[in-house]
């Protein structure tokens, strides 16, 4: 899967566990992607109890890059579950604000380009026609130069 190269400043973030745990949900892997061509962790939600809230720096559509200096731009989703299952009290966090809205953005823009790019459905079908007509005509022509007298 192709992974999109961002222009957006990463952040470090620590966040201590404490009773509420962290505090977010997340989506997106390799084997799951949430954003087209992007195989990425997304942040999906930020719960009011946890500590991302508390702390108030990640934010809904951030993409995770790293988990404690692992890397979990292109994982599958479970491997990116572990590391926070297993990451302990401090987890600290490098990720990108804003990535999935850009990426997003980014995706329909391409696919519009490729649709005004594509040829019409009338221009795809005066070709057929024009290329029926040639072929009939081809046919006449040989007919008639193969009649017999």
């Amino acid at each position: 899967m192709e992974e999109a190269q961002l222009d957006l400043v990463e952040e470090r973030i620590e966040l201590e566990r404490g009773t509420t745990g962290l505090g977010f949900n997340i989506k997106g892997g390799r084997d799951q992607p949430h954003v087209p061509r992007d195989s990425g962790i997304f942040v999906t939600k930020i719960r009011d109890d946890g500590a991302a809230a508390k702390d108030g720096s990640l934010q809904k559509g951030d993409k995770i890059l790293e988990i404690n200096d692992k890397d979990v731009r292109n994982v599958p989703h479970q491997d990116a579950v572990n590391e926070f299952v297993s990451a302990g009290e401090a987890v600290t966090l490098v990720v990108q604000h804003g990535a999935e809205d850009l990426l997003r953005e980014r995706y329909e823009r391409s696919v519009k380009a490729k649709e005004a790019n594509a040829p019409s459905s009338s221009y795809r079908k005066w070709i057929a026609l024009a290329s029926i007509g040639v072929a009939t005509v081809g046919v006449i022509y040989f007919i008639v130069k193969h009649r017999k007298h």
